[in-house]
């Protein structure tokens, strides 16, 4: 088959659905499948390029061009795309569009018609009724556009898919998996390596949280608990690495005031995440124990990836993370919002290393079982082949008869 990506973000931006998104499209590609990528071009990349046999096409939204005398700014904004994929894509017969967010719904259902091809949606906005509109648009994207079949990465998307009006009968659920070798395994160099770019001694013992900074993240609760978890760990570190794509230089700021409001510069050290996108194995490796304190999750690879290097974890017990506190027993859940549940519980680990290290390492022999790479490309696959073995193409939205059978 010959398939279309579109996302508006695609490595080097790092993320979870970034991570998701590349390893789907190599698990294609090795299973004989063409997958391209139409993505946006950041500083620093190239127009084209191929990664891991994957084509990357990358263009690169210029605003300049909207106040052009020949332009109107409020189409460019909204239908600037549909020429770059139109000059992309071209002619070239396409086997299944695959989108990857609600924007990427929108511009692939205005394009399914000029391709005559089977339309794939998955969603990774976790909480998009924050957003501007965000209920209503939910509701139009989710239970309106023409749309084939919506692949879900969890239970907690399964069920905003349903509570949006999407047709239960064209939602499949294909858990999110990840490359259990690219974060098990690292060299004591590596390791060493990454605390001296993380800021940590070799000896300190390091709290690890990975994820954008924005509020539903939960890294202020982090901050506080540091206050206790310093107090009876006086050389602990906590680093937390994340990138500010699709996050909040605000909240960043109400971090870094945290910190010092709290007496912890030096316990508390923010990085980016703009390290090689190979490099969070050490980075991994190098923790003593990983958090993820979220306020919500729609599954969080981060938290999966923390347990496929076998590294203690430490998670909220919310949507979304709770299916990964399921799945990996030795994982040890405690309440959102709650800085002292989280700074008990890493204490316990900082206290019992080897029991500790033996509760990570039966966590990830079932999160390697439960969330594989092959499995999802597996599941994709499935719904890709019976769209295309279907008579003929069924939609979402208003065309409601004969929907092909989950």
């Amino acid at each position: 088959m010959r398939i279309w990506f579109l996302t508006p973000t695609f490595p080097p931006v790092h993320g979870g659905s970034e991570t998701q998104i590349y390893t789907l499209a190599a698990g294609l590609v090795r299973r004989g499948h063409q997958v391209d990528v139409l993505t946006e071009r950041y500083a620093q990349t190239e127009a084209q390029e191929e990664m891991l046999g994957v084509r990357v096409h990358r263009v690169r939204t210029d605003a300049a061009r909207w106040s052009e005398p020949d332009r109107v700014p409020w189409e460019e904004r909204l239908f600037g795309l549909l020429g770059d994929a139109e000059r992309v894509i071209g002619s070239s017969g396409v086997d299944i569009l695959q989108t990857f967010c609600q924007v990427g719904a929108v511009l692939g259902a205005m394009m399914r018609g000029g391709l005559d091809c089977p339309l794939v949606v998955t969603m990774n906005e976790t909480t998009p009724d924050v957003d501007p509109f965000g209920a209503s648009r939910s509701r139009l994207v989710f239970g309106q556009l023409p749309y084939d079949a919506m692949v879900v990465g969890s239970r907690a998307y399964h069920d905003q898919a349903i509570g949006y009006g999407a047709a239960p009968d064209h939602v499949h659920l294909v858990r999110y998996g990840i490359e259990a070798g690219l974060y098990g395994g690292a060299h004591e160099r590596e390791i060493q390596d990454a605390r001296s770019w993380l800021g940590v001694e070799p000896d300190d013992p390091l709290v690890l949280l990975v994820g954008r900074y924005k509020e539903r993240k939960g890294q202020r609760e982090l901050v506080r608990a540091m206050a206790d978890i310093v107090a009876r760990h006086p050389r602990a570190r906590a680093v937390l690495v994340g990138s500010l794509n699709s996050a909040s230089a605000t909240y960043l700021r109400w971090l870094e005031d945290d910190i010092d409001a709290l007496g912890l510069r030096g316990h508390v050290l923010l990085r980016g995440s703009d390290r090689p996108f190979g490099a969070m194995r050490a980075i991994y490796g190098a923790a003593d124990v990983v958090v993820q304190p979220s306020h919500a999750e729609g599954l969080c690879l981060s938290a999966i990836e923390a347990v496929a290097a076998g590294r203690p974890l430490v998670a909220a017990s919310v949507s979304g993370l709770s299916e990964v506190l399921e799945c990996c027993p030795g994982t040890v859940p405690v309440p959102p919002h709650d800085p002292t549940a989280l700074a008990d519980a890493v204490c316990a680990l900082l206290d019992a290393p080897e029991r500790a290290a033996a509760d990570a390492r039966r966590a990830q022999e079932a999160g390697r079982r439960e969330f594989a790479a092959e499995a999802m490309v597996d599941g994709y696959l499935k719904v890709y082949e019976r769209l295309r073995a279907a008579p003929a193409r069924t939609t979402q939205g208003t065309a409601r008869t004969g929907r092909v059978s989950p």
